[in-house]
């Protein structure tokens, strides 16, 4: 605000003194007030990205053998020293629980947020399928244009899912799951939550090449 009464007054103190400065005097003030520039004041956010539907028939393809009794699962949650998370802008919130389902999850924050959406991720590895998911009515039919084709959202069988998005996607050692949980006063639309938990699984799967 103090910005543009300035500005405003210096523009007016040009126009009132144009009657009797010189012209010479007249375009460098004004070439002093047109030279000034603040960004932050007229950056604007990049547009939000909006999901699209699923074909109806789509089919997908699990990568792991859910029965080889010698497949092991990735472990998003130890693989990385706290200095690795944070060059992705994360860091580890729980410690890691394992149990003989298997699964191995533990929770993640952000460092720093600049979109003003608050919240959680679980992070999690196991070998529940797509199938499965669906079957269960937990499959959002929507994905975002020109992501992963194997990567699919999915909601929680709960009333609160208006605040949940899951990103998963089936890799050869486990269904690498990234699930955002919004705690924040903000009202992110579902297609927000999903890309928040799209973007912190395309860090951490391109950070340890989980393929």
């Amino acid at each position: 605000m103090r910005t543009r009464i300035f500005t405003a007054l210096a523009t007016c103190c040009a126009v009132i003194l144009s009657g009797c400065a010189s012209p010479q005097d007249t375009q460098s003030a004004h070439s002093t007030t047109t030279e000034e520039t603040y960004p932050f004041e007229t950056w604007e956010s990049p547009p939000k990205p909006t999901m699209i539907p699923l074909p109806p028939d789509r089919e997908y393809v699990e990568a792991f053998d859910k029965f080889d009794p010698n497949n092991t699962l990735y472990d998003l949650c130890d693989t990385f020293s706290p200095e690795e998370l944070a060059d992705i802008g994360l860091e580890k919130a729980t410690v890691t629980s394992r149990d003989s389902s298997p699964m191995i999850d533990c929770g993640m924050s952000e460092v720093h947020t600049t979109d003003g959406i608050h919240g959680v991720f679980s992070v999690s590895t196991h070998f529940a399928r797509y199938s499965w998911m669906r079957d269960h009515g937990l499959i959002i039919d929507a994905t975002f244009p020109g992501i992963d084709e194997r990567i699919y959202f999915s909601n929680l069988p709960q009333e609160d899912d208006d605040k949940y998005c899951d990103a998963a996607i089936s890799t050869k050692h486990g269904r690498i799951s990234i699930a955002f949980s919004h705690t924040g006063k903000a009202t992110p639309t579902k297609d927000e939550l999903c890309w928040k938990a799209y973007e912190t699984l395309e860090k951490l799967r391109t950070k340890g090449n989980f393929t």
